[in-house]
């Protein structure tokens, strides 16, 4: 693990799992950020590749709101808050999560030798405190799946689809493919937010 990965991991603000329900509709404190001075909130690196302005659209601050539809289910939908800016110089999109039932963080890259993004999400608490992401920003809307994801049916690969993107506002709806992204299905939560900063 770098040095700089260990770094942002630490910066990630831990609490602990919630039960279902209990919190819901619960006020979520927002989320406090104080960056190092060479790693500035919403300053994305000049000399970086064109391409970082793909996440552009993320960066700052969002109330969140999740619509969970678990199989077999009655729908859940509750708030979250969700702050996202760049640091290691601007080169690098760190997302920071609060929600009633799990906290963590996500770390976006651009490989220009792929032409993609590649990252990793960190979610202390959760079955799956790891995972690796890769990203693709086309036709107007980012595509962000998450690898190895499991549940009862097996390991799968989860997708979330960013779109209706403006200043203010975005949507996010998720697909779920057991093999390996031949196939999709509808997935278990979608997600409406709304700039605060």
């Amino acid at each position: 693990m770098t040095r700089l990965l260990k770094a942002a991991i630490g910066l990630v603000m831990v609490t602990q799992v919630l039960t279902v329900g209990s919190t819901a509709q619960q006020e979520i404190p927002p989320i406090k950020f104080q960056p190092e001075i060479d790693s500035p909130i919403a300053a994305r690196n000049p000399n970086a590749p064109a391409a970082l302005e793909q996440f552009d659209f993320v960066i700052g601050d969002w109330d969140a709101t999740i619509t969970w539809q678990a199989q077999g289910g009655e729908p859940l939908t509750y708030k979250a808050k969700w702050h996202n800016h760049w640091v290691i110089d601007g080169q690098v999109v760190m997302q920071e999560w609060r929600g009633p039932f799990i906290t963590g963080a996500e770390l976006r890259a651009f490989d220009a030798g792929a032409g993609s993004w590649s990252g990793q999400n960190i979610y202390p608490g959760s079955p799956d405190p790891w995972q690796k992401t890769t990203a693709e920003f086309k036709d107007g809307q980012m595509v962000v799946v998450i690898h190895d994801v499991k549940d009862e049916r097996g390991t799968f690969l989860n997708r979330e689809t960013y779109f209706d993107i403006s200043n203010d506002s975005f949507r996010m709806k998720s697909d779920r493919s057991y093999d390996d992204g031949t196939t999709w299905e509808k997935g278990s939560y979608e997600m409406i937010c709304h700039r605060t900063k």
